[in-house]
């Protein structure tokens, strides 16, 4: 299925770069099992649950999902998710990979680039501001009008160089693209600016579709011999910023009483007692590693990962159904008022009671849909092309 996803993807590419969008989302778990723990952006702190890799064609229709119950970043993924596409599409294929900045280190980029693939990304700051004079060439973007400048930039230590386009928004704001591409920069400005139907896409099919969903709840151990972050480094780290935290709210305090003031005695009593503590905890700092092997840490015989088979399966449903749904929504939306409606109206037809026939050859079904006479003339029309053929089916 993925396989056909990404050939239609090329087809609809034409001579330019299949475009393919990769981007993680945390799915979070609120079970009783022990799971490694990752950044939610959406809640701003570490969270236990998995982290999925989805790829996405340009118009953000989910081609295929990758879990990784290890949390691992966005840089650890890119080659690999762009090796599987290539062979998917063949050695001579041109790929295009547009990801966010957690992607965007030179380290990541220069074996992309090397390997042949293209990509673009925004530029992490710090990065130098141009001068208004700088951005000579003009862009029309909905009903703004985007001043740029497409130059070179080095990636530093000898891996080369990219393409650095640099925008100058209406409000004065600089955004900074770096790219790999021979592709001209509108094109891949407009690559970027589509990045935003990714995260659409993530709000759509967990409200629509349930991708958080555990789904399958049996559990499998990982092997004892599985480098994990040290718990016992994450407490001591954290109990040395309250040690320090102590001290530095002391010290404050200290620096504006009078040398005779009666909180005085009780206050360099704490910081004395602040200053011990973070000595100690710094003495055993050395000798408790940021990472250890499983077996060697508190959660061995604890920590597991849900099996992704069976999720994977019902995951390969959702990303159909999604993608039928954008079809049948994408016919539908000429014949109503409010194109953008499209979806709510299909799901609310698809939703309604009906009748159902078997006949020797195929199953019919007649929606009786509560809708007014406009939905009802849009849905008479919708049933005459292609689509209504799956719909009636």
């Amino acid at each position: 299925m993925s396989h056909e996803y990404i050939e239609t993807a090329r087809i609809k590419a034409g001579e330019r770069p299949v475009v393919f969008y990769v981007d993680n989302h945390m799915r979070p778990y609120t079970g009783a099992q022990t799971v490694r723990r990752g950044w939610r952006m959406q809640d701003k702190r570490v969270r236990p649950g998995i982290t999925d890799y989805y790829v996405r064609d340009e118009d953000g229709r989910p081609v295929l999902r990758i879990d990784v119950p290890s949390h691992d970043a966005l840089t650890s993924w890119l080659i690999p998710l762009a090796q599987r596409l290539r062979n998917a599409l063949g050695p001579d294929a041109k790929i295009l990979l547009a990801f966010d900045r957690a992607g965007a280190f030179p380290e990541q980029m220069a074996p992309l680039r090397e390997d042949g693939f293209e990509f673009v990304t925004y530029e992490r700051k710090p990065f130098s501001l141009l001068a208004a004079t700088a951005f000579q060439n003009t862009l029309k973007l909905d009903d703004e009008t985007v001043h740029y400048s497409d130059a070179r930039t080095n990636l530093g230590k000898a891996r080369g160089r990219v393409r650095r386009i640099a925008m100058r928004m209406p409000d004065g704001r600089q955004i900074n693209l770096v790219a790999v591409s021979g592709e001209d920069a509108p094109w891949l400005i407009g690559v970027m600016r589509g990045r935003w139907a990714q995260e659409n896409a993530f709000k759509h099919g967990n409200e629509r579709w349930g991708i958080n969903q555990l789904d399958g709840r049996k559990v499998v151990a990982y092997p004892p011999d599985t480098i994990v972050p040290n718990p016992a480094r994450r407490r001591l780290d954290r109990a040395l910023r309250l040690a320090r935290a102590r001290d530095g709210e002391a010290r404050r305090e200290l620096a504006s009483l009078p040398p005779d003031h009666t909180r005085r005695a009780r206050l360099e009593k704490e910081l004395a007692e602040a200053v011990e503590q973070q000595r100690q905890l710094l003495a055993v700092r050395p000798s408790t590693p940021k990472k250890a092997r499983l077996a060697d840490t508190e959660l061995a015989g604890k920590l597991v990962k849900h099996a992704s088979n069976y999720k994977t399966a019902l995951d390969a449903v959702r990303i159909a159904c999604a993608n039928a749904e954008a079809d049948l929504a994408g016919d539908l939306a000429p014949f109503l008022a409010r194109p953008a409606e499209a979806k709510r109206t299909l799901r609310n037809l698809l939703a309604a009671p009906g009748h159902v026939r078997l006949g020797k050859r195929s199953i019919s079904v007649t929606l009786l849909p509560a809708a007014g006479q406009p939905l009802r003339a849009a849905h008479r029309h919708h049933s005459q092309g292609s689509a209504g053929h799956v719909l009636r089916s």
